[in-house]
């Protein structure tokens, strides 16, 4: 019973966020931590050893980000998670000029889109030439760039990116082929 009330109480929540109410802001934090731990867990599960950035970190940095402003216009969980996603991105893309700017060059690598497929986060130069090939999907087929946004940097099913977005999971899946295809061809 309670999983059939979440959204409707998330929704609620939302509202009341985005009509400035901090309160809000901080018993949303704690209804979907778990969910964007998730979320920041499936950015780093496939990432080096040695890596710094850690799940707990992305999400403070995501919570940072998210209610440290203005609050967004959100509508549902899913929106929210969509939105969550994206910060995500950035986040991660961020850290990775951080460390390459470190590194002081050094060859770049080329991501594989079996590891797009797979859901694997690329190592920190791929991180940017995935976020650079997005951006320009983006003003290709925007839609198609966000099914790839939520399932590799969301980890969203395709039900539940179809939900986010309010498309069928035919659409979802002629989506995300395209974009795999398109991307293929830009990173190659």
């Amino acid at each position: 019973m309670a999983v059939s009330q979440e959204p409707k109480d998330v929704s609620a929540i939302l509202t009341a966020w985005s009509e400035g109410d901090q309160e809000a802001g901080n018993e949303l934090i704690g209804i979907v931590y778990k969910e964007l731990r998730r979320l920041a867990a499936h950015y780093l599960k496939s990432e080096r050893g040695d890596h710094t950035l850690q799940p707990t970190a992305l999400v403070h940095e995501l919570y940072l980000k998210l209610f440290s402003t203005e609050p967004v216009q959100l509508h549902n969980r899913e929106h929210f998670l969509a939105v969550a996603a994206r910060q995500l991105r950035h986040i991660v893309v961020d850290y990775a000029r951080n460390r390459n700017a470190l590194k002081r060059g050094g060859p770049q690598g080329t991501i594989s889109l079996d590891q797009v497929h797979g859901l694997s986060i690329p190592a920190d130069s791929r991180v940017i030439e995935l976020d650079q090939a997005l951006r320009r999907l983006e003003t290709l087929d925007s839609r198609a760039a966000q099914v790839v946004e939520l399932r590799f940097f969301g980890g969203l099913t395709d039900d539940e990116v179809g939900r986010t977005l309010d498309i069928s999971l035919a659409t979802v899946k002629r989506d995300w082929d395209f974009a795999r295809s398109w991307l293929l061809n830009q990173m190659e």
